[in-house]
């Protein structure tokens, strides 16, 4: 899955960073900006031309990527929680 994919207010995890070939420095720098598997993200919000850049909460940082450099993240949705079952 992608964070195209998501839509805002949603959770994910990433999975897989992809470093190969020209998009190493890019995978590089997402690993420096705190993406890193197993990490969970929130898309907070999208660009209006294009939905670029998206706009993601990881941690305690709002961080913005261009959809290049999202594309680069393998993501799968956050599971609910025992207590957010129980709420609803």
């Amino acid at each position: 899955m992608r964070i195209e994919d998501l839509k805002v207010g949603q959770t994910a995890s990433v999975v897989k960073i992809r470093e190969t070939g020209t998009h190493a420095p890019e995978a590089l720098r997402l690993r420096e900006m705190g993406f890193d598997e197993g990490v969970e993200i929130e898309v907070l919000h999208r660009g209006l031309i294009g939905g670029c850049p998206i706009a993601l909460r990881v941690g305690s940082n709002v961080i913005a990527l261009r959809k290049s450099a999202a594309r680069l993240l393998d993501i799968s949705l956050a599971t609910p929680t025992i207590q957010a079952e129980a709420a609803e």
